[in-house]
């Protein structure tokens, strides 16, 4: 399988290309969230992959991208390195980006900072801060600290026991245990790190440099992602539209990936018939 190592880390891609080979087309780059890789967006491929090149990277530490150590913390300016570098390493100049969560906060980030590598930002259950007060709180469950939960109940028991919290299990006992088993790929001092850094992260200050058109997909049943940041977003993003899934979850983007993937590819295409035009 494909990775690159980028600013001394191999970082693994996956690369799904199913466009007509004769033809010009755009990349979508899909990143994912806390902990998480991106097979997780595998319903997604399917719908952009026939119209485009696809990227699902697997952040640093994450997945099976290359473990930074146990006393490695994480940093905005590491992740935004990670995402330029791959796509200096690939040649890709500029990328419709879909990211999820963290994701979306980090390609915030990137379109705030690096523009011109962005065709189209999508940002799916994507908050202001990443690490809000509640958030911590209810990720700890009555441990001291969220870093206190995961280390003592595992990546895989407390990814479980969120998505119950939230109401965010599929009821089918081999998904739920497929997603859970893929969230334990990442190292628990990876998710402890990530935890830690969570709670510094804002990105408000760059959202009104974001020039690239944006979509928020946003949950209306989200713990997670409250509806005045979802607004925020929506007020200080120059160019964004937004589309409200009222009984959404903020895990939607594996409990309905073919309502949200439809709905993203529809708004690149229009996009790109736009700047076409």
């Amino acid at each position: 399988m494909p990775s690159q190592c980028i600013n001394g880390i191999d970082i693994f891609y996956q690369d799904d290309d199913f466009s007509d080979p004769w033809k010009p087309h755009d990349t979508v780059f899909i990143q994912h969230g806390f902990g998480r890789n991106g097979n997780m967006f595998f319903g997604w491929v399917p719908w952009l992959a026939r119209d485009f090149r696809v990227i699902r990277m697997d952040f640093r530490g994450m997945g099976r991208s290359g473990d930074p150590g146990p006393d490695y913390r994480f940093s905005v300016g590491d992740f935004l390195a990670d995402f330029t570098g791959l796509l200096d390493a690939l040649k890709i100049d500029r990328v419709h980006y879909i990211g999820e969560s963290l994701g979306g906060v980090i390609g915030a980030a990137a379109a705030g900072t690096h523009p011109n590598r962005f065709k189209s930002l999508t940002l799916i259950s994507t908050m202001v801060q990443v690490g809000r007060e509640s958030t911590v709180a209810m990720s700890s469950f009555g441990y001291p600290t969220w870093a206190d939960a995961l280390r003592s109940l595992g990546n895989k028991a407390w990814w479980y026991k969120l998505r119950s919290a939230t109401g965010e299990l599929t009821g089918d006992a081999a998904e739920d245990e497929w997603f859970a088993n893929e969230f334990a790929r990442t190292p628990v001092h990876v998710t402890c790190a990530l935890s830690e850094f969570a709670p510094t992260a804002s990105v408000e200050p760059l959202l009104g440099n974001i020039s690239a058109p944006t979509l928020l997909l946003t949950p209306g049943s989200s713990f997670h992602t409250p509806r005045e940041q979802q607004d925020l977003m929506l007020r200080k993003i120059p160019d964004a539209r937004q589309k409200i899934y009222h009984d959404g979850k903020h895990s939607d983007y594996y409990l309905r990936p073919d309502l949200l993937a439809q709905d993203t590819l529809e708004f690149i295409r229009s996009v790109n018939a736009k700047q076409k035009g």
